[in-house]
C-alpha cells in the first residue's frame, strides 16, 4: 500500500500596512518613502499591501489662508522653530530622494479632494501612485492640492483610467466615504 505522509507548511501571512496621513504632513511624506525603502529589503515575501486612510489635519491654519510657517509653527514642540525644523526636514528628505521646496510654499490647502481623489483611484488599484505625486505637488513644486483642476491633471498625467477621472469630476463620489473614515479614525484618536 502506497501511503503518502502530507507535511503541512506553515505560510506567513502576508504583511499589510495601514498609512494613516495627510497631504500637507512632511513627516507623513517622509515616512512613506522610508517604509517603501525597507520594504524594498525584504526578499521572498510578497509585496506588502498599503492602505491609505487620509485623515486631514486639523488646525486653525489647514484649509484657511493661512501661510505654511504659521502652519508648520502650530505642529512643532516648544523651542524648535520653524526654520530648524524646514533645515532638519529637507536633511532627511535629501536622503530619501525628496526635495522639499517650503520657500515657495503657500497658502495651507484643504485636502480633502485629495484624499477623495486617493480614494477613488483605489479601485483601480492606482492610490500609491496618486499618494505620491499628491505629496511630491504639494512639498517639491508647491501646488495647491484644494485645486480640483490641478488634482484631475495629475491623476490624468499618471494614467488613472477614463471612468476614474469620471467618477473624481462628480463630487458626490467618495466624499461620504472619506468624510466616514475621517470620523472612524478620529473616534480611534488617532489626532
Amino acid at each position: 500500500m502506497d501511503t503518502q505522509l502530507v507535511t503541512p507548511i506553515r505560510t506567513r501571512a502576508p504583511l499589510e500596512f495601514d498609512l494613516i496621513a495627510d497631504f500637507i504632513c512632511p513627516w507623513s511624506y517622509l515616512g512613506r518613502r522610508k517604509l517603501e525603502r525597507a520594504l524594498e529589503s525584504l526578499y521572498g515575501l510578497p509585496a506588502p499591501a498599503l492602505r491609505w486612510h487620509g485623515l486631514r489635519i486639523q488646525s486653525e491654519s489647514a484649509g484657511s489662508a493661512a501661510a505654511w510657517r504659521e502652519h508648520l509653527k502650530t505642529r512643532l514642540p516648544d523651542g524648535v522653530s520653524v526654520d530648524l525644523a524646514q533645515d532638519t526636514l529637507s536633511q532627511a528628505g535629501r536622503e530619501l530622494g525628496i526635495r522639499f521646496d517650503f520657500a515657495h510654499l503657500g497658502r495651507v490647502p484643504n485636502t480633502r479632494e485629495a484624499h477623495r481623489l486617493v480614494k477613488i483611484a483605489e479601485r483601480e488599484g492606482a492610490h500609491a501612485l496618486m499618494v505620491d505625486a499628491l505629496f511630491s505637488a504639494f512639498f517639491e513644486r508647491a501646488q495647491d492640492l484644494g485645486n480640483h483642476h490641478l488634482l484631475h491633471e495629475l491623476a490624468r498625467d499618471k494614467g488613472l483610467a477614463t471612468a476614474t477621472l469620471a467618477a473624481f469630476d462628480d463630487p458626490s463620489t467618495a466624499g461620504a466615504e472619506v468624510d466616514a473614515e475621517e470620523k472612524r479614525l478620529r473616534g480611534l484618536g488617532v489626532m
